[in-house]
């Protein structure tokens, strides 16, 4: 099965594709850069949780920024406009914290990215357990 039919079959919420070209069609380092995001996915998914949770709107914009960073690898745009529009919810919150304006449920905005990173990360590890098995 070619590169291109695994991203057909596969293409919610990654395009390995875009990787793939933008490496020059070097497997082994699209095989390294997907076990990398998935060590680092669930790490990624906890900082942003956590941070949610807490409020700490630095953390949370380090936590989105580091996640566009990994996702934006793999063409995540689901990932990818979760996290910007966030983002930019956290900017705004910074810049008007002294407003008064009640701030977002940060936890239920950030639930729907952690899953869909966590959908990203099946996905990935699918396209790797069919090159390996």
């Amino acid at each position: 099965m070619s590169e291109s039919s695994i991203n057909r079959k596969r293409s919610d919420f990654c395009n390995l594709e875009y990787l793939l070209v933008n490496l020059g069609r070097n497997q082994a380092a699209a095989e390294r850069l997907i076990h990398l995001f998935l060590e680092g996915a669930p790490t990624l998914c906890a900082r942003l949780e956590t941070a949610a949770a807490q409020g700490d709107l630095p953390a949370l914009k380090d936590a989105l920024h580091d996640i566009r960073s990994s996702c934006v690898l793999f063409s995540g745009h689901r990932c990818l406009d979760q996290a910007r529009k966030i983002e930019e919810l956290v900017r705004e919150q910074l810049l008007e914290a002294s407003s008064g304006k009640a701030a977002p449920n940060w936890p239920s905005m950030s639930a729907p990215l952690i899953l869909c990173i966590q959908c990203m990360a099946t996905e990935l590890a699918d396209f790797l357990g069919d090159r390996e098995g």
